[in-house]
């Protein structure tokens, strides 16, 4: 029989909470504590955005409830924020000052918004969308608003424009890149989507580099490195995020972007893992909750002692706003033997190296998006299919 262990778990979002539902299934008897600095108990952090529309209480957010908890013994201790870890005496510090002591530690605290140095940024009614709590403030500065700035065009920047428009405000996006979604599109399939969501009644503007956000104390507006000025009441900033590593500051354990872990999901110190979006891996980060998924669960095999290899997926993503959608995966650039299908509201895109499916835009219709993701994760060969010259909803019919 086994020895009991004390599992720790440093953060609840979807990668802690894997782990911790994985080590349960094997090991029945150890103890499992999660701790964070949050009020709530693990919500769908991929819907805030969405919901910013609605009336959502945060108990319609919850993956799980208490008793899901319970049932498993997994003890979560909310608003506990870990301040230190003390690896060579296996301890854990509370900014309260109280020490917790563990065998196996897992790192899944994940990341907060990422910042521009934007003059005028710490002024009323300026937002980052990264926690319950924040969606409520958002909410509450709201009813004030009729005019609102988003600046960032990516996915949840969008996701977040959308929703500002349901609620009937007039919103502005401010892509600082030539067109949108430059990770997820090339330029004509970018060209395409800007088009499709401006005739639904997004204002987006490209090339756009916010100079300030302008206000004497409360936002008015933004203005552009180009000149042109934006009327706002409130400023929602969708910039990406950064790693919380500072916690791991003296600690020993080696951190960059993010901090960097194997294959196993571990770390340069004996007994402590990590993952989702705190986790660097081959000097990636992911930031996806697919991926968090899929680390929460490898790590926690190998903290139980089962070897377990993470390999990087190739990225992929949703945009599904306003009966419009678009699904990428792999890698979206020029090649020599890139193909298009377009008919009605349906832009499809593959991308092929040397024979060899490497990327792939749906827009329209994303019903083959599982097909498509496990071609381009394969990396199948589908010369063949292109010399009988099929078309793109032919050829995943085929794979």
């Amino acid at each position: 029989m086994s020895l009991e262990k004390n599992y720790i778990i440093i953060g609840n979002g979807i990668a802690g909470m894997t782990a911790a539902e994985e080590i349960r299934k094997s090991d029945k008897n150890s103890k499992i504590k999660i701790f964070s600095e949050e009020s709530y108990l693990t919500y769908y952090r991929i819907k805030l955005s969405h919901s910013i529309s609605q009336d959502v209480k945060p108990q319609d957010l919850l993956i799980h409830n208490e008793d899901w908890y319970k049932e498993r013994n997994i003890e979560v201790f909310l608003n506990k924020k870990v301040k230190a870890i003390d690896p060579d005496n296996l301890r854990i510090f509370l900014e309260n000052g109280e020490g917790v002591s563990y065998d196996k530690l897992l790192l899944a605290n994940g990341s907060q918004p990422s910042i521009p140095p934007i003059e005028g940024i710490n002024q009323e009614g300026v937002y980052a969308l990264r926690t319950v709590q924040d969606l409520q403030n958002l909410q509450g500065y709201l009813k004030d608003c009729k005019e609102v700035a988003v600046i960032g065009g990516g996915l949840l920047g969008l996701e977040a424009a959308w929703s500002l428009k349901e609620r009937g405000l007039k919103v502005h996006v401010l892509e600082f890149f030539p067109y949108l979604l430059p990770r997820q599109l090339d330029e004509e399939l970018a060209i395409y989507v800007k088009e499709r969501l401006e005739t639904q009644g997004l204002n987006i503007h490209v090339s756009a580099a916010t100079k300030e956000i302008l206000g004497s104390d409360k936002v008015v507006g933004v203005q552009l490195g180009d000149g042109r000025k934006i009327p706002a009441d409130m400023v929602l900033l969708s910039t990406g995020v950064k790693a919380n590593i500072d916690i791991l500051k003296d600690s020993g354990i080696d951190t960059n972007r993010g901090v960097i872990v194997d294959a196993n999901m571990k770390t340069t110190v004996d007994n402590i893992y990590a993952a989702g979006d705190i986790v660097e891996y081959n000097g990636v980060l992911l930031a996806l909750w697919s991926d968090a998924v899929q680390q929460g669960k490898i790590a926690a095999k190998n903290m139980l002692g089962i070897r377990e290899d993470y390999g990087l997926p190739e990225p992929a993503t949703l945009l599904s706003i306003g009966g419009f959608s678009a699904f990428s995966v792999g890698e979206i650039k020029d090649t020599e033997e890139n193909i298009s299908y377009k008919e009605g509201d349906i832009f499809h895109k593959l991308f092929i190296e040397n024979g060899k499916l490497i990327g792939g835009v749906l827009t329209g219709n994303v019903k083959k998006m599982a097909v498509l993701k496990k071609a381009v994760n394969e990396n199948l060969d589908i010369s063949s299919l292109l010399n009988k010259n099929m078309h793109i909803p032919d050829i995943l019919d085929n794979i």
